[in-house]
């Protein structure tokens, strides 16, 4: 293979690599501040409240953010960005320049980044209601029992989010162990926290479906390989608005008796 080739090969990879991770790119130009792709940074909320701003995990009121990349892969510092709906909704105000949302009303909006001649794909932005009522959906006292034979068992502990009767979708919805508190790590020889995958993990998203919407579930997962006697585990299941308050009935707490046979 000739250099020359090698190096249109590199080319072609490094562009569905970025193409593959989200990227948008735009002409192959060369030059320090000579944008090449642009990466447009989810909000960390999934969701917003109606009248309000996007805020962070912390609380902190939030920004769309965005990065541009030059042909060499670093990033252009102070790179021009401009943030702009890509549909014809309402739903929200966005100030190009800043990146500042307000939420107008509940529904769904697109929106992109730009620089220059770049697009970056969309980013949805959702909107809903405050939510008021956070309450249990599977028991908060229950038994799992777990014999070694058998595979893997995913034991949920489900919640839901209102507000009024109204479900409340695309909310985050944070869990973690109360005790024991050393298990709220990824090991898979102990008894772990996972989505449905079975996949270690704190954090679910409410649903949208008819039978989950406003419902978010984590599992405890226990294997024939998990090392752990039979005890009591609490789990805590925790819901926020933006800035951090617990919404009404937040946190719950899941005791469940662990017994291994």
């Amino acid at each position: 293979m000739s250099g020359h080739v090698g190096r249109q090969r590199w080319r072609a990879v490094t562009m569905l690599l970025l193409v593959a991770a989200g990227v948008s790119c735009g002409e192959t130009k060369t030059g320090p501040d000579v944008p090449l792709s642009i990466q447009f940074n989810p909000p960390q909320l999934p969701s917003m409240l109606v009248g309000g701003e996007l805020h962070d995990t912390l609380g902190n009121v939030d920004s769309l953010h965005a990065i541009v990349f030059n042909a060499s892969g670093d990033t252009i510092q102070n790179g021009t960005v401009r943030f702009v709906h890509a549909d014809t909704t309402h739903i929200v105000t966005i100030d190009s320049v800043t990146g500042h949302v307000v939420a107008l009303d509940t529904g769904s909006a697109r929106v992109v980044a730009q620089a220059g001649s770049l697009q970056s794909p969309p980013e949805t932005l959702f909107v809903v209601e405050t939510p008021t009522k956070f309450t249990n959906s599977t028991a908060l006292d229950d038994t799992l029992t777990f014999t070694p034979v058998r595979t893997d068992t995913l034991f949920p502990l489900s919640v839901r989010l209102l507000s009024g009767s109204d479900s409340v979708n695309h909310y985050r919805i944070e869990y973690q162990f109360i005790y024991p508190a050393a298990l709220n790590v990824e090991d898979s020889t102990k008894v772990l926290l996972t989505d449905e995958s079975r996949k270690f993990s704190l954090v679910d998203t409410t649903g949208t479906g008819t039978s989950t919407a406003g419902l978010a579930t984590r599992y405890l997962r226990i294997t024939p390989f998990t090392h752990f006697t039979t005890d009591t585990v609490i789990v805590e299941a925790r819901a926020f608005l933006p800035d951090h308050t617990p919404v009404s009935g937040s946190p719950l707490r899941f005791k469940v008796l662990v017994q291994i046979q």
